[in-house]
């Protein structure tokens, strides 16, 4: 994801009924491909263009996981906390906000930590 996403992109995806079923369904839960395919009534491949777009817009986080058998898997979690959109003499102001990357959030805790 980029450091500023664009408000025009996320707005496209924002317009897709897919993309934020799949986005209300992971705001509490962690939810797999297959899981979102039978939660949001989609097909596997809608999941899967849905999530790839969200996950590279920085909206969803992707967390892979590996079972006993030595298969790997993903679940998702959304990351999309809020869009302010006001309008203004100049124009819009537009801010999104998601929840930090996890890793970002564990370097700045340490760095916070030692003092940096």
């Amino acid at each position: 994801m980029t450091e500023d996403p664009d408000p025009a992109d996320i707005f496209a995806t924002l317009d897709d009924k897919y993309a934020r079923d799949i986005l209300v369904a992971t705001k509490t839960d962690r939810l797999s491909a297959k899981e979102l395919s039978n939660k949001c009534d989609m097909s596997r491949p809608t999941v899967s263009r849905r999530v790839s777009r969200l996950v590279e817009q920085g909206l969803l986080e992707e967390y892979t996981h590996v079972d006993p058998g030595g298969r790997h898997y993903s679940e998702y979690e959304a990351r999309l906390e809020r869009i302010e959109v006001l309008l203004q003499a100049e124009g819009f102001d537009i801010q999104i906000d998601v929840r930090p990357d996890p890793a970002d959030r564990i370097t700045s805790i340490f760095e916070e930590m030692r003092g940096d």
